[in-house]
Parts: C-alpha cells; sequence; structure tokens
C-alpha cells in the first residue's frame, strides 16, 4: 500500500468533483472514445485517493484529460500520482538497507519516497519533454 494520493485529492477537490462524478465521467469519456473495458465506480476512485491505488490503462490518461479541460490547466498521469510506474531494483546489502531507513526517517518521509529524490538528485538535470502516457520512476524497496 501506497499510501494517499495527495494530488489527485486535490485537483479533484478543486474541480468539485465527488468520487461518483469521477467515475461517472471517466466512464463517459471511456465510452466516447470506444473503451468498452472501462467500468469504474466510486469505490475504486476512492481506494486511488485513500490507498494510492493506481488505476489502468487507458484511465490515468482519461481521467487527466478530463480534469485538464474542467481545470483549464495541464495534467498529466505523473502529476496526479495515477501513471503506471517503473520500478528499479536496487539490491543494498543489510547495513545500506538500515543507513537509508535511518535517513529516510530522520528526514520524516518513506523510504520508497526518500530513495526516489536520492535517485533522482544523481541524475543529470534535464529539460523537461512532454509526454503522452509516461511513468514515473519509482524505486522498488520490497526486495526480499
Amino acid at each position: 500500500m501506497r499510501g494517499p494520493n495527495y494530488a489527485l485529492a486535490l485537483a479533484l477537490a478543486e474541480a468539485k468533483w465527488t468520487n461518483s462524478e469521477t467515475a461517472r465521467r471517466i466512464n463517459h469519456r471511456a465510452q466516447q472514445q470506444g473503451h468498452s473495458g472501462v467500468a469504474v465506480d466510486k469505490s475504486r476512485v476512492g481506494r486511488w485517493i485513500r490507498h494510492g491505488e493506481r488505476p489502468r490503462p487507458p484511465v490515468p490518461q482519461l481521467l487527466a484529460e478530463l480534469l485538464t479541460e474542467e481545470l483549464s490547466r495541464l495534467h498529466t498521469p505523473e502529476s496526479l500520482g495515477i501513471a503506471p510506474s517503473r520500478r528499479v531494483l536496487v539490491l543494498l546489502n543489510e547495513q545500506e538497507h538500515q543507513a537509508l531507513a535511518a535517513d529516510a526517517a530522520a528526514a520524516n518521509m518513506p523510504l520508497e519516497v526518500y530513495a526516489t529524490a536520492l535517485v533522482r538528485s544523481a541524475l543529470p538535470a534535464r529539460s523537461p519533454v512532454p509526454t503522452h502516457g509516461a511513468s514515473s520512476e519509482r524505486l522498488r524497496t520490497d526486495y526480499p
């Protein structure tokens, strides 16, 4: 479980959409675009918000489009925290893992968030490239 998705919660609150309204709009847009396998309900939207679950494609892109139109500001699956993740496996020995966990705790951050920030800070700066459907990078910390 990831934890609450605050980015999505804030965007839906700004749009003044309930979970039911969000589901209805997604289902309607999916039907308009010919996506026959999409059936979102209010409880699923709630799980995206409360538990950080991620919807399967094409739902992230549909929801980003809907919010972009409603709020007149670009929203992407990545900015909403609902993009499919790409995981990177980093093998640490026990001491390295404990040190990383201690640093994350000292920073008052979940281990995965802290490790992701470390990896991103080590990457060379690049100008943002507009993408459609690209995944946000996440660091895998649930190794055996």
